[in-house]
């Protein structure tokens, strides 16, 4: 009996639907449908101040932290999704929307709400339902009610104390604020006792205007005559944002240049919306981050987003609020695993939740986000440090203030604060096998106090291993003081040697390398913060051979030391900050191309032309064709590669080749074998060889090449 024989496109199309089978199983077996059922978290936004591109990045990054914590088995076996809610700066759409949506039993919980106002009104209904909620309020005495309410911002308690050391600086401080915002009424109460109990301090002027009031020339020319006359010589200013921008570049025009102080907006936002001297003096509690500067553990993600998002002014910014939200949802969800015991197996999923958020109080557990080391102080907020923001008069970026105020051994404490600048010389001897570099660079030091290179501890130099001190030749070029109100002493350093960093070479040859030089407090208990120069004064033209520069950041990162005495069962932490100047450069590739690429494409050539060779010279036809495999695999031992336990693009270039060549030598004995009949599989093997073959190959060069 004769066996029927597929026609080509008879073939193609079974091959296609086999693929779109496994492709179906495939998906099936490795997505969340898995999960059986899902819970909701409800997340409050304000598109009111949101802009929509910063909706789409802060949407972005809680997509991938929910895709992360699905992967991880979800909540409870179950998947996890959000419900956004805008809550249009409303404390009574808040209100609205919370009622709407906290009877569903597949709510576990809300994040966000960005207000010490919006959350109290949510307060009333969340509370006495012990719902799990991770705001962004300060006021947290009027939460101690609601055990279930935590906070992603810093506690009013930490904020009042550190605003309490600005305005001891002062003495006729002045008020201009938002009437019936919690926060604002806060902030001036903390202003009356500050000057109640500071003997020559009066607050010479207070002023309340309502949310929605329209501001008009009249009301310009009123406080600056009030202020001028009253002889403020700093202001309090407690609106929003846009608001506050308006009444800094009016009070300016009007001839106010005592300091201002943006409680509720933003001073980066404010600062950006006037130019250099225009916005004159501002002050700001930045609990957000160190100005100019990444966040190194929110850098860790950004590669997953790059794809999807454009940098823009502002993308930092929403960064770290994506990344905030998107860690408050991650707390939510670990502390639902981290409850799951024998006693905690018949409560409901909220109280369970409930039940493993107290571990994280006063740093019993710590949650490891994206944006930061996560436990709550005993007022469930989040615990870590109070920035002091400062715009000089005569600037255009805010930075750190000069003094800094920490809580070291539960005691305040001021903490200075480094000024450098980084010139870079050179990197060069780059190893990929060791992981190491050397480089020489200027590394200026400015600061309120005395400094010595010794207080810095550079954490990636290398060490001598004899000795084990750091391979640095350290010289000091400079030493001067700077005459001001505040005087300040500049030191300038030569340092070269030796520096280890980790290589990802799964992309080699056509990787991008990390280059840092990072460095940190050599003792933990004599802190200090470091404010790098402004991006656009930091050279980017240095000598470094086989690399091309592509950007540099200064980053920092934030680490928890936990300390705990075994005496007394309690646990005290200390915080501890680290610093890097990171060079980012792409490895040259014309080495590559010219010893490696080129000749491959060379012997995929002809091993192509070789089967044009007719079927009865197939002694010729192979030898070519072996010889082109043999001459690969002689080329990927003569050729550089480093040695690693994974596969470089390098080595994926020449498994390509393998493959290629050894489809053409077994095509070709197929169309020897079969040469007396002219059947499908000959007819398959000719129409690869002729056409597929240079097909893949052009498409793979190209790939290879953009």
């Amino acid at each position: 009996m004769r066996t029927k024989v597929l026609s080509p496109k008879q073939t193609i199309v079974l091959l296609a639907g086999v693929l779109l089978v496994l492709y179906i199983i495939f998906r099936h077996f490795t997505s969340f449908d898995r999960l059986r059922g899902h819970y909701t978290i409800g997340v409050i936004l304000n598109t009111i101040e949101l802009t929509p591109g910063d909706m789409d990045v802060v949407k972005l990054i809680i997509s991938k932290k929910l895709e992360q914590i699905n992967r991880q088995g979800g909540v409870q076996g179950r998947e996890l999704r959000v419900k956004y809610l805008d809550d249009k700066g409303s404390s009574e759409k808040a209100r609205e929307i919370v009622r709407e949506t906290m009877d569903d039993k597949r709510l576990i919980g809300y994040v966000g709400c960005w207000s010490s106002t919006r959350s109290k009104a949510i307060s009333e209904l969340v509370g006495p339902a012990r719902i799990p909620f991770v705001g962004g309020y300060a006021l947290t005495p009027l939460f101690t009610d609601y055990p279930t309410m935590y906070t992603a911002e810093r506690s009013i308690v930490d904020l009042a104390s550190v605003f309490s050391e600005l305005l001891a600086a002062y003495r006729r401080p002045a008020f201009v604020g938002k009437a019936e915002d919690l926060y604002s009424i806060a902030i001036f109460r903390k202003m009356q006792e500050t000057a109640d109990r500071s003997p020559g301090m009066k607050l010479v002027h207070e002023k309340w205007f309502a949310g929605e009031h329209r501001y008009t020339p009249n009301d310009i020319d009123s406080l600056s005559q009030a202020l001028r006359s009253n002889e403020a010589d700093f202001l309090v200013l407690s609106f929003e944002s846009g608001i506050t921008s308006y009444l800094v570049r009016e009070f300016r025009k009007a001839g106010l240049t005592m300091p201002i102080y943006t409680a509720l907006g933003d001073l980066g936002f404010v600062a950006s919306q006037a130019d250099g001297k225009e916005a004159g003096e501002l002050y700001d509690l930045n609990v957000v981050g160190i100005p100019g500067t990444f966040n190194l553990r929110l850098q860790e993600q950004v590669p997953a987003f790059k794809k999807e998002i454009r940098y823009g002014q502002t993308l930092e910014l929403q960064l770290s609020f994506g990344a905030r939200l998107a860690d408050s949802i991650g707390i939510l969800a670990e502390a639902a695993r981290s409850s799951e015991s024998a006693d905690s197996a018949d409560l409901p999923i909220r109280e369970r939740i409930n039940q493993g958020m107290q571990q994280y109080i006063g740093a019993g557990r710590i949650y490891r986000g994206w944006f930061n080391d996560w436990y709550f102080t005993p007022e469930r907020a989040i615990a870590g440090d109070v920035l002091l923001a400062w715009k000089p008069p005569n600037t255009s970026q805010h930075i750190l203030a000069p003094r800094q105020y920490m809580h070291l051994d539960d005691t305040l404490r001021s903490v200075p604060v480094l000024y450098t600048h980084m010139d870079l010389v050179q990197i060069n001897r780059v190893s990929d096998t060791d992981g190491s570099f050397y480089a020489t660079f200027y590394l200026e030091v400015t600061s309120a106090g005395r400094f010595m290179v010794e207080q810095l501890d550079f954490t990636n130099a290398a060490r001598s291993e004899i000795s084990h001190n750091y391979l640095l030749d350290i010289k000091l070029v400079r030493q001067r003081q700077l005459e001001g109100v505040t005087p300040l002493y500049n030191y300038l350093y030569k340092i070269s040697g030796k520096f280890i960093f980790e290589p990802d070479l799964r992309q080699y040859p056509f990787d991008t390398q990390r280059f840092p030089i990072s460095f940190q407090p050599a003792s933990a208990l004599r802190p200090f913060l470091v404010q790098p120069s402004p991006p656009a004064s930091r050279d980017t033209v240095f000598e470094v051979k086989g690399w091309n520069y592509n950007s540099h950041y200064v980053g920092f990162d934030h680490d928890i030391i936990s300390s705990v005495n075994t005496f007394e069962s309690s646990r005290h932490t200390i915080p501890f900050y680290k610093f890097n100047y990171t060079f980012v450069l792409a490895r040259a590739r014309i080495d590559f191309f010219l010893k490696v690429f080129t000749p491959l494409l060379v012997i995929l050539t002809i091993t192509y032309f070789s089967v044009f060779i007719p079927l009865h010279r197939f002694e010729t036809l192979e030898a070519i064709q072996v010889t082109s495999l043999l001459a690969s695999i002689a080329l990927y031992f003569s050729a550089y590669k480093p040695e690693m336990e994974y596969a470089t693009v390098s080595d994926k270039i020449f498994i390509f080749t393998y493959v290629m060549i050894t489809s053409l030598i077994g095509t070709s004995i197929l169309q020897f074998v079969k040469r007396k009949k002219y059947n499908t599989e000959s007819r398959l093997a000719r129409i690869y060889q002729h056409y597929i073959f240079p097909a893949i190959v052009v498409v793979f060069t190209l790939a290879v090449v953009w």
